[in-house]
């Protein structure tokens, strides 16, 4: 998680990532190195892969909650997403087209 601190001396404010089981660890300010105290904010920022933020996305023209709304909105909308393919696949694809024109060219002669 993202937590900021703010400097005892100099008043600095910085953001520390770091996880909440080291939320008792002390912070030090990045400019003079005094102890920092941490602030407590109406903000939360989580981290992590399965945490998504809902955005808004053009070419739905709506707000797009994570990706599963996004899969279900192309889907109603008949669009495909593309370049989010993973390497291992589209490897595979160009792999089973050369093959694929390979194997006819040995039938033609």
């Amino acid at each position: 998680m993202i937590y900021e601190y703010s400097c005892t001396k100099c008043k600095h404010v910085f953001d520390v990532i770091k996880r909440v089981a080291d939320l008792d660890v002390n912070e030090f300010c990045l400019k003079c190195e005094s102890p920092a105290e941490r602030q407590f904010t109406a903000h939360i920022h989580i981290m992590g892969a399965g945490v998504e933020h809902a955005e808004y996305n053009p070419a739905f023209g709506q707000v797009v909650k994570n990706k599963t709304h996004r899969k279900e909105l192309a889907k109603r909308k008949g669009m495909i997403e593309i370049g989010n393919e993973k390497p291992e696949t589209i490897h595979k694809h160009f792999d089973q087209g050369r093959e694929e024109k390979r194997a006819k060219s040995w039938e033609k002669d």
